[in-house]
């Protein structure tokens, strides 16, 4: 299980993590207060406040190349 401090400061920014994660298998979940949702659903990101920084959450075989294509977003892994 990998975790990561993400900030998206655009629909732009989310519209690439999205695309990011759908390319690879595994479990993807962003934390948000009381929230836990699906991070490759674009639907469910988009209900979340994108003006804070959200918990990524991940367990997946591909987890350095994961981490590697969302350095633009990760503030602290």
């Amino acid at each position: 299980m990998y975790d990561a401090l993400i900030k998206l400061n655009s629909i732009k920014d989310l519209y690439s993590f999205v695309d990011i994660l759908d390319k690879h298998s595994g479990t993807f979940e962003i934390v948000a207060n009381d929230y836990v949702v699906d991070a490759k659903s674009l639907m469910s990101m988009l209900s979340l406040d994108l003006s804070k920084p959200l918990e990524l959450s991940f367990d997946s075989d591909e987890a350095s190349d994961i981490l590697s294509q969302l350095q633009p977003f990760i503030l602290r892994e």
